[in-house]
């Protein structure tokens, strides 16, 4: 699932002072729990089932359902969140909203129908079967390309909204980012994306693991092979000039020491990178892969 657009959100209804609690159960390893298996497929509509996580400049947000209403939630302060071993499909996504898996599918993030019928197809691969309205729109926005680096090796070419392109690399948890051009409309964008990443070897996504593994690296490092990489793209001649020049992202996430993976939230939160949550708890560093907690459901603190 693509997480780098800031699609439409329905109304969310908070009901003051509600908590994170649901069904108690027993812990198990990485803060998930042994009886999740046996709930009553009846009794899930009941709990707060994960359907997104999203980093931001303002902090990082959960959004969830329970008892059918879409809600989001700010994570900051001191937080208890256990998490079910078993994931069930979270929907899909439209213009205006979230819809429910019709298959109540489980074992899985997001089923294959759901997956088909999903808006985020239009801004991952420019695939608008279903929404011709969400395509004349886009025909009048600007998009940019980009390159994204991520600790001291890895770059990444991507697109997105020309007003979004800060709020994307923060996103994704990005180091550096820099915009290479631009485009109005989303028909050549594409393809020119794809070229770019085979011509000079980018890749196009970058795995959760390969950002947990590069909590800590050399800034100066990670500076110098974004530099080339630019360098490289500049000296091609695919492009006139570089639209930008490079962004250290590094004021956007919380300052961590050594963090320890854990499965649950039980601490502080500090903040995330892209979809890696930092919470403190005495006196020590936490990273929670919020990603892997998608289509989760939060339970009860036993």
């Amino acid at each position: 699932m693509h997480l780098g657009w800031q699609h439409p959100q329905p109304a969310f209804i908070r009901r003051p002072g509600q908590k994170m609690q649901h069904t108690s159960a027993r812990r198990v390893q990485n803060g998930t729990f042994a009886q999740c298996a046996t709930i009553p497929p009846h009794m899930l509509i009941h709990m707060k089932h994960v359907l997104n996580f999203q980093a931001s400049r303002e902090g990082p947000t959960l959004t969830f359902r329970e008892d059918g209403e879409i809600e989001q939630e700010k994570l900051s302060g001191k937080l208890i969140s256990f998490f079910s071993p078993t994931r069930s499909c979270i929907g899909y996504r439209r213009e205006d909203g979230y819809s429910a898996c019709a298959n109540n599918a489980i074992h899985m993030m997001q089923c294959p129908t759901c997956s088909a019928r999903d808006i985020s197809r239009a801004f991952t691969v420019g695939d608008f079967t279903g929404f011709p309205q969400l395509y004349e729109e886009c025909k009048k926005q600007s998009y940019s390309l980009y390159l994204a680096g991520f600790g001291e090796d890895i770059i990444k070419c991507g697109i997105t909204r020309k007003e979004r392109l800060i709020d994307r690399w923060i996103e994704q948890g990005a180091d550096f980012g820099c915009e290479i051009t631009r485009f109005v409309g989303p028909d050549a964008v594409y393809a020119v994306e794809e070229t770019v990443q085979n011509t000079f070897g980018f890749t196009n996504a970058v795995r959760n693991a390969s950002k947990l593994s590069r909590l800590t690296f050399d800034r100066n490092r990670a500076r110098k092979h974004m530099e080339n990489a630019l360098a490289k793209v500049e000296q091609s001649g695919l492009f006139e000039k570089i639209a930008g020049e490079i962004t250290d992202l590094s004021v956007h996430y919380p300052q961590t020491i050594a963090p320890s993976l854990s499965g649950s939230i039980e601490g502080a939160v500090l903040g995330a990178k892209g979809s890696i949550l930092f919470y403190e708890k005495a006196g020590g560093h936490f990273s929670v892969n919020m990603k892997d907690k998608i289509g989760r459901h939060i339970l009860d603190n036993p």
